[in-house]
């Protein structure tokens, strides 16, 4: 069977079904390939003058069509298996190609860059479909709080959650996270694409995606959630990571966890997020990670 190799040399195995339950493995040059026609696609689509919701969603039939044609098939489930033996299974969803990039972010490049998961108390803020919460059980994580505010995505993680019947080490929270608790507009699709936001205060991202639909989520805060040590937050929430820390201070404050986020959201997060971190806690050492994305650690 293919493998990958993690960054760290680490040999992980990727194995997709179909509906008819045929099977393959993804390795390295295939993975390559779907991540280069991503790129090339959103190019072209933010190259093309007055490209509109027409034109998003063409260049998004094209990658998922010429996605399924270099793997071969049609995936609906992913069987993940780490290097010290663990695995874990998860649904593919609609949005075949950001699922793709998350694999080769959180698994293959372990963009939040934490290794030290053996027990540990996890914050997983913006879940998605779970993706990051399951590599972090199959890492030995004891302890794992996953935030995701869209209900029809947060359907896809609690199913994904069960299927590796693991609701006793995940607690799922249908959610956002913020400075302070009450209710805000989100904007969403429903294929269960990473890229939900909060409306509110956060002009100038994602400028150019196109959302389906919006509606009003609960809006909690961390402090009001969690009243223990937590060893990690981990935040993807577009755009609203410095809301999530504010939100967060007095676990910060007190048990000083690390924390990886996102850092490239806003032109300006690679000045503001630092300020808002050393704000609560002086005696972070803060370093800017580019395995994947923009990511803060924070330690």
């Amino acid at each position: 069977m293919p493998n990958i190799t993690d960054r760290c040399g680490r040999k992980i195995r990727i194995f997709f079904r179909d509906s008819k339950g045929s099977g393959k493995g993804l390795d390295n040059s295939a993975l390559k390939t779907v991540l280069r026609l991503k790129t090339r696609l959103s190019r072209i689509t933010v190259a093309t003058p007055g490209a509109g919701p027409a034109s998003g969603r063409l260049a998004q039939k094209l990658h998922d069509k010429g996605i399924k044609k270099i793997l071969g098939l049609e995936p609906v489930t992913a069987e993940i298996t780490l290097w010290n033996g663990r695995s874990f299974s998860i649904g593919v969803p609609a949005d075949i190609g950001n699922f793709l990039c998350d694999l080769n972010g959180i698994i293959k490049e372990n963009q939040y860059n934490f290794e030290n998961f053996k027990n540990a108390v996890v914050v997983d803020a913006g879940a998605n479909i779970g993706l990051f919460s399951l590599y972090a059980c199959a890492r030995g994580a004891g302890k794992i709080y996953a935030f995701e505010p869209v209900r029809e995505t947060y359907a896809i993680l609690k199913n994904n959650i069960a299927a590796n019947r693991l609701e006793k080490v995940v607690s799922l929270v249908n959610a956002a996270l913020g400075a302070k608790q009450g209710t805000a507009k989100i904007k969403y699709c429903t294929r269960g694409e990473g890229s939900a936001m909060i409306a509110e205060g956060n002009a100038g991202v994602n400028v150019g995606l196109v959302y389906e639909a919006e509606r009003k989520v609960k809006v909690l805060t961390l402090d009001y959630v969690i009243r223990r040590k937590v060893d990690l937050i981990k935040m993807d929430v577009e755009g609203y990571e410095g809301n999530v820390l504010l939100g967060a201070a007095d676990l910060i404050r007190e048990h000083k966890p690390v924390l990886s986020f996102s850092a490239y959201h806003r032109r300006t997060d690679k000045k503001t997020l630092p300020d808002i971190v050393r704000q609560l806690r002086k005696d972070y050492s803060i370093t800017l990670n580019t395995f994947a994305e923009h990511d803060f650690y924070c330690e």
